[in-house]
């Protein structure tokens, strides 16, 4: 047994050549031993082979395990949204003028692309009418109306509306006002841009733009910091059935006319 170990050894710590000597070296230690050794010594040498086999592969498992590169993280999606706090901000005021709106006993319109957007584990569209009015207009005009946020009726005729206007551009959302007055120029309605109180010069300078100022924009539209909403809302929390639609110009601050000129 014990030359069976010494073969063994020899073998997988040896090239063939050192193997050799020493394998001369130990058969002239043992002489007496030279029977057992050539009778082992294929099963030795196979043994010995297998084991050197094994321990090349665990070698190279091992050394392909450490070039392996590092598993990289997913990417940030390109698509998502920067920051949340833009349509977050936009869908708390929206879910206000729809609370309110319907306090005042109005019916309820949100815009076609609003309408999924989830707040407090609803759509806002859940509690507004399925559709726009037509008001007695042509399709597109409906269609163009349909994009402004908020609108209140009463029997199917609209008494305000409302863009929220949070970070995008002011100037859109009075575009989409000046559409419904262009299409229905008898129509009595109270309009109103609402975004943060710091926004307010903002809102002042595009509503007194000439072309608005020509169609008298600025005599029917207001603003509303959206700070005041919450307030508001406090306010007449459990009055439903007990106030108005106006009840809305006690925040709202109108815009006089004004020439550049005169700034």
């Amino acid at each position: 047994m014990g030359t069976k170990l010494w073969l063994g050894h020899i073998d997988t710590k040896y090239n063939s050549r050192q193997a050799s000597r020493k394998i001369t070296q130990i058969i002239s230690a043992h002489p007496n031993a030279l029977s057992q050794i050539e009778s082992d010594l294929p099963i030795l040498l196979a043994e010995a082979k297998q084991e050197r086999e094994s321990a090349a592969k665990k070698t190279k498992k091992t050394l392909k395990t450490r070039q392996k590169p590092p598993r990289e993280e997913p990417s940030k999606k390109m698509d998502e949204p920067e920051s949340e706090e833009e349509p977050s901000l936009h869908s708390q005021a929206e879910s206000a003028l729809i609370k309110l709106g319907k306090a005042t006993g109005c019916s309820v319109c949100i815009a076609s692309n609003d309408r999924n957007r989830i707040v407090q584990g609803k759509s806002l569209g859940e509690d507004c009418l399925r559709s726009l009015p037509s008001f007695g207009l042509n399709d597109e005009a409906v269609r163009r109306i349909s994009l402004i946020d908020i609108i209140w009726t009463i029997k199917n005729s609209p008494v305000c509306a409302f863009e929220v206007e949070t970070t995008t551009s002011v100037f859109s959302g009075l575009l989409r006002m000046s559409d419904l007055l262009s299409v229905v120029p008898s129509l009595k309605i109270n309009l109103y841009i609402i975004a943060p109180k710091n926004r307010q010069d903002k809102v002042r300078s595009e509503i007194t733009r000439p072309t608005f100022q020509k169609i008298g924009l600025n005599k029917y539209c207001k603003f509303i910091p959206i700070e005041e909403l919450s307030k508001l809302l406090s306010r007449v929390e459990g009055l439903q059935g007990h106030i108005q639609p106006s009840i809305i110009d006690t925040i709202a601050t109108g815009f006089e006319e004004e020439n550049p000129k005169n700034k």
